[in-house]
């Protein structure tokens, strides 16, 4: 995603978000806002989250990450190496 995706009234300066670090909290916990990104020097620096948005992300990168080592575990899965679950059971017994 490049800096042209996000909407102006997304973006801080570092100076700004120092001014008004408490709005743009509540901003983000009252999601009022998704994301701020943080300019220093008028670039991208930062980019500020919600708790909720962060964990969101976090959930869809272990999500991806699972369905990665599902796929590469199906294309080697041998039905004849297979264990079944109620063999698996009692092994671990």
């Amino acid at each position: 995603m490049g800096i042209a995706s996000f909407v102006a009234d997304e973006m801080l300066s570092a100076t700004e978000l120092s001014k008004k670090t408490g709005s743009v909290l509540t901003d983000l916990t009252e999601h009022m806002h998704r994301r701020f990104v943080i300019m220093r020097n008028n670039r991208p620096n930062a980019v500020l989250l919600s708790m909720d948005e962060y964990e969101h992300l976090l959930e869809q990168v272990e999500d991806a990450e699972l369905s990665q080592v599902a796929e590469k575990r199906l294309a080697n899965y041998d039905q004849k190496s297979a264990i079944s679950h109620e063999d698996m059971q009692r092994r671990f017994k």
